[in-house]
């Protein structure tokens, strides 16, 4: 093998690594994207339903002593 035939290789190689590496953190990206998109969408239910049950009223009476 020459040295430019290695050279070619070796520059191969490296745009497969840099694209495989890209791809992942693209990947990666995504899903932490995901992950925050649906717990924010949690986190806004459970806020809705706290604030359904505060707004609930209560009555009181008291019973006098006769």
């Amino acid at each position: 093998m020459t040295f430019d035939k290695q050279v070619e290789e070796a520059k191969k190689k490296k745009l497969k690594s840099r694209i495989t590496r890209d791809v992942v953190f693209i990947i990666l990206g995504i899903t932490f994207l995901a992950i925050s998109v649906v717990m924010s969408v949690i986190e806004k239910n459970n806020e809705e339903n706290k604030n359904n049950d505060d707004n609930k009223k209560v009555v009181t009476t008291e019973k006098q002593n006769d």
